[in-house]
């Protein structure tokens, strides 16, 4: 084998074992551009592999050299495509005109039989000037900037300017000169080869940085927790996102420090709940579990909980990977209309009854009253005396089932909420003396109100009875009034125990009370009343005392 064969042996085995690294590399990304890579480089060594070795002879015969010309201008064009594609232009159609130009023009000169160096010099030309164009788009194009870059971007220039010379070496026919430049153009295609491989590294890294950037961006400001926890070699929190804090009150630093934290934040009652949920996590596979966490501000919060279990191939359980969503809000709502339908139930009752009681029950008391004037029952006036007394608690029952009726219409009219609190004092400062409670009245400039004056007085004796009944040991009770934003806030505080929690959730509940005398009817018509004026209670409660906060909008006043 002379030194030419070897020389382009050695160009078509290089070439060959980067179209084979190509192939991997684009059977794993499926990328584009590497599959055109792959097609060019290929129609490149079947070009050496028929024409440059030597197996045809493409200088002798017209045929020949047409398809070797079709052969040369769609390789260089598809290198260039495949680099636009790499770095996301698109391939100016001009390219496409002069190459279809260079070609008709080559086939003329060949045809009219000018010389070698004639016939070639153009095709030449043109791949020199897409080489070099693709090498300065290397070093000055890219985004990414790195050795690879350079290293490709000045192999493609150099391989243009030998391909400048290719009619010259081949023209002059000086065998040691072609083997040499065919030498030299197989060691630049082979450093073209490594180069764009190191460049294509280059991109994906800078690509998996970008995505990773991305993707923590959208984990790192998403309202939901995401957050992956390890349970094996040891239990601890590998990451979680910094929405915890909003969530919990306690900043991500902290479960990374302390792996039991969302334990220790579950409620107690939704302990077994939790620790079912991190054994068994497959149970929870289709819905959520829903559960308790005491924030930092002592405030109990309602999350759902959904995760991925991840297992090692003996099957042991090494991670949950999964999200937390505050749904207190949604809680509050579906209480809110458990509530009122509880109440509308407990109305449809009372407007279907409490007619017919009435009735029977003022007979009774009248007869008793007459019977308590006899002389002869002038021994049992005790007697006659309590039973009218019961019979005048059971009426006012009634009376409180009635204004918890859900078609009752409010007679609003334009009153002052100041003005309704202090006809109310007195009474209210007689009752609470009696249970050595002091009452405090904060009334500030309020705008005037549509309001149905009998049911607000109602509303509020009631919330002043619980704060008092809330102080068996005495205190001071506060009733206030103040204009915030859009809203008359009307508000009632105690210096009470507080509500407890259990309470707390199911509070304004039908006949839910603490009292060994209540009806548990109380709140729920304070909370009826406000649904009927448009208003929202809150409720503020610790050790320190609770607060009851109705909002009346102000755009009610007249």
């Amino acid at each position: 084998m002379d030194y030419f064969s070897l020389s382009i042996l050695c160009a078509m085995a290089g070439t060959l074992s980067i179209i084979l690294l190509y192939i991997y590399l684009f059977s794993l990304y499926r990328e584009r551009y590497m599959g055109v890579w792959i097609i060019s480089w290929l129609s490149f060594s079947l070009r050496l592999a028929l024409f440059d070795s030597g197996l045809f002879d493409w200088k002798q015969s017209l045929l020949i050299f047409v398809i070797y010309q079709m052969m040369y201008n769609s390789t260089i064009i598809l290198f260039l495509w495949g680099h636009y594609l790499f770095i996301g232009r698109k391939l100016n159609r001009r390219w496409l005109y002069g190459a279809g130009s260079i070609f008709m023009l080559s086939l003329t000169s060949a045809f009219v039989e000018l010389p070698f160096l004639l016939q070639h010099i153009l095709p030449a030309l043109f791949a020199t000037s897409i080489l070099i164009n693709i090498g300065l788009s290397f070093i000055y194009d890219l985004k990414i900037k790195g050795a690879g870059n350079y290293i490709t971007g000045y192999a493609f220039i150099l391989w243009g300017l030998l391909t400048a010379a290719t009619p010259y070496t081949l023209g002059a026919g000086i065998g040691w000169v072609v083997s040499l430049h065919y030498t030299i153009a197989g060691i630049i295609r082979l450093i073209i080869a490594s180069g764009t491989l190191l460049v294509y590294f280059e991109k994906t890294r800078a690509d998996l940085l970008s995505r990773e950037s991305y993707y923590r961006l959208l984990t790192e400001n998403a309202v939901d927790v995401i957050y992956r926890y390890n349970l094996l070699p040891e239990p601890e929190f590998e990451y979680i996102s910094p929405s915890m804090l909003e969530v919990t009150g306690y900043s991500p630093a902290e479960y990374y420090e302390n792996a039991q934290l969302m334990r220790n934040l579950t409620h107690p009652d939704d302990l077994p709940l939790h620790d079912d949920f991190v054994a068994n996590p497959w149970k929870y596979s289709r819905l959520p579990l829903t559960l308790r966490l005491i924030r930092k501000n002592n405030k109990i919060i309602w999350i759902e909980k959904k995760c991925i279990p991840t297992y090692d191939e003996k099957g042991n359980l090494l991670c949950l990977e999964g999200i937390i969503r505050d749904v207190t809000a949604r809680k509050e709502l579906e209480q809110l209309a458990a509530r009122a339908d509880q109440m509308n139930l407990v109305g449809e009752m009372a407007a279907s009854v409490a007619h017919e009681i009435r009735n029977p029950l003022t007979t009774v008391r009248g007869y008793l009253q007459m019977m308590q004037g006899k002389a002869e029952f002038s021994d049992y006036t005790g007697r006659f005396d309590l039973m009218i007394e019961e019979l005048d608690r059971t009426n006012s029952i009634v009376s409180e089932y009635l204004l918890l009726a859900k078609d009752k219409r409010a007679e609003l009219k334009n009153c002052c909420l100041n003005t309704i609190i202090e006809r109310l004092f007195p009474l209210m400062q007689a009752d609470a003396a009696t249970a050595n409670v002091a009452i405090s009245l904060d009334l500030q400039n309020i705008p005037q109100l549509n309001l149905d004056e009998n049911e607000i007085r109602q509303l509020i004796l009631n919330l002043v009875r619980n704060g008092v009944e809330a102080m068996p040991q005495g205190g001071e009770l506060t009733i206030s009034t103040s204009l915030g934003g859009n809203k008359v806030v009307l508000a009632v505080g105690d210096q009470g125990s507080g509500v407890p929690a259990h309470i707390l959730e199911n509070l304004g509940t039908p006949f839910l009370t603490t009292k060994n005398t209540g009806t548990g009817l109380g709140l729920p018509m304070c909370y009826r009343i406000a649904t009927r004026h448009n208003a929202t209670i809150n409720v503020k409660t610790g050790k320190q005392g609770t607060t009851f906060f109705v909002y009346f909008a102000a755009g009610a006043a007249a």
